[in-house]
C-alpha cells in the first residue's frame, strides 16, 4: 500500500442534531466502514482495523477505471433492501470466506460503496485540505455510470435531516465541519454522529441455556463503574446463528458474572457467563422504566469496545452509572 496512511477519521457521538453555519450534514449509512485505494491493477479495500477486505468484495475491487491510480476515498459498504441499508445483510457478506460463497454473495447481497470523502488524489495527499475542498475534488471527478458507487449527499440543516432519516427508519446523521482536515486514526469533534437511539451495540456478557441449548444472550452497556445488565435477547437469531455462536460462547466462558448489576433468573434456565469480547447490534423499541431493552432484536455481531457499547454524552440515564 506504499506510503498511503489508510486509517479512518472517526466521528464522536453527539446527543442531538443541530443547525450551524460552517457545518454540513450527511445521512449516516449503516454498513461497514471501508477505505479504498486505487492502483492500475485493482482497488484495495481496507477496513477500519487496517485489514484488507479486497477479496471479500470483488464487485468493488474490479472498478479499476473509476478513479486514477493513487486515489484514496472513504465510505461505507452497504447492502440495500428497498433502497435502505440493511446492516444484517452486509454482515452476511462479511462472513463469507470461500471463493464460491463470495461469488454467491455477490448475487444474493450486492454491495454499494457510499463514498463521502477523498484522502488522496492521484497520489497527492489532500487530507490537510478543508473538507469542502476535498469533497469538491471528489464531486468534480466522480465517475459516470458506475452503479456500485454512490456519492453521499450534503444537506444544510442537521435538525431537518435528522427528523427525515428517523421517519425513514435510518440510523442517524453525521455532522461535519466544512473547514475540518482529515485526521487519520483519530476521533474529532469536527465530526459528530447523531443516532436515533433505537439501535445500539451491546456487549454480550452471558447466555442462558434451556434443555442444554443456548436460548438467549445477556446484554450490557458500559457505565462509569462497569458493565450494566440491560436485558436478554433471542429474537432475530436462527438455529444456524446459535450453531455459529456456540463455539465462541463456550471458549469465552468465565465463572463470575461480568455485570456489576444483578441478572434475574428466568425459570429453570441456566446462566453461563462469558468474557464480553463480542458485541451484538441490537434493534429495540424503547427503554423500560427499569432500564431494560424493550422488544430487542439481534441484527448481527461485531468485535466489542467499551466506546462502542455505551451511550453518548447527554443520553446516559441514571441507572447506567
Amino acid at each position: 500500500m506504499g506510503n498511503y496512511d489508510l486509517r479512518p477519521m472517526e466521528p464522536i457521538p453527539w446527543p442531538e442534531p443541530f443547525n450551524e453555519a460552517g457545518w454540513t450534514f450527511q445521512v449516516k449509512w449503516d454498513g461497514v466502514r471501508m477505505l479504498a485505494l486505487w492502483s492500475s491493477q485493482q482497488v484495495q479495500l481496507i477496513n477500519r482495523k487496517g485489514v484488507s477486505r479486497t477479496q471479500q468484495y470483488p464487485e468493488i475491487a474490479q472498478l479499476v477505471t473509476a478513479f486514477p491510480a493513487g486515489t484514496v476515498v472513504d465510505g461505507e459498504l452497504v447492502v440495500l433492501a428497498a433502497g435502505k441499508p440493511q446492516f444484517e445483510l452486509i454482515l452476511k457478506r462479511e462472513q463469507r470466506r470461500q471463493a464460491a460463497a463470495i461469488r454467491r454473495g455477490m448475487e444474493e447481497f450486492p454491495v454499494t460503496y457510499a463514498v463521502f470523502d477523498m484522502l488522496y488524489w492521484q497520489g497527492k495527499d489532500i487530507r490537510p485540505w478543508p473538507l469542502e475542498a476535498r469533497q469538491a475534488t471528489l464531486a468534480e471527478n466522480w465517475p459516470d455510470g458506475c452503479s456500485q458507487l454512490h456519492l453521499v449527499e450534503n444537506f444544510p440543516e442537521g435538525k431537518a435531516l435528522y427528523k427525515a432519516v428517523g421517519q425513514l427508519g435510518w440510523e442517524g446523521i453525521v455532522c461535519k465541519r466544512l473547514q475540518s482536515a482529515y485526521r487519520p486514526g483519530k476521533k474529532s469533534t469536527d465530526w459528530r454522529k447523531v443516532k436515533h437511539w433505537r439501535q445500539l451495540d451491546c456487549a454480550v456478557g452471558g447466555y442462558t441455556l434451556r434443555n442444554g441449548l443456548p436460548s438467549a444472550l445477556l446484554l450490557g452497556l458500559y457505565g462509569e463503574k462497569g458493565l450494566v445488565y440491560v436485558g436478554r435477547a433471542a429474537s432475530g437469531l436462527k438455529a444456524a446463528d446459535w450453531e455459529a455462536l456456540q463455539g465462541f460462547l463456550q471458549a469465552a466462558e468465565r465463572e463470575q458474572s461480568p455485570f456489576i448489576s444483578t441478572v434475574p433468573a428466568e425459570g429453570d434456565r441456566r446462566i453461563c457467563w462469558v468474557e464480553p469480547y463480542l458485541a451484538a447490534k441490537i434493534r429495540f423499541q424503547e427503554w423500560s422504566a427499569d432500564g431494560k431493552l424493550r422488544a430487542p432484536v439481534v441484527l448481527g455481531f461485531l468485535p466489542v469496545t467499551k466506546a462502542d457499547c455505551s451511550l453518548p454524552p447527554g443520553e446516559v440515564p441514571p441507572w447506567l452509572h
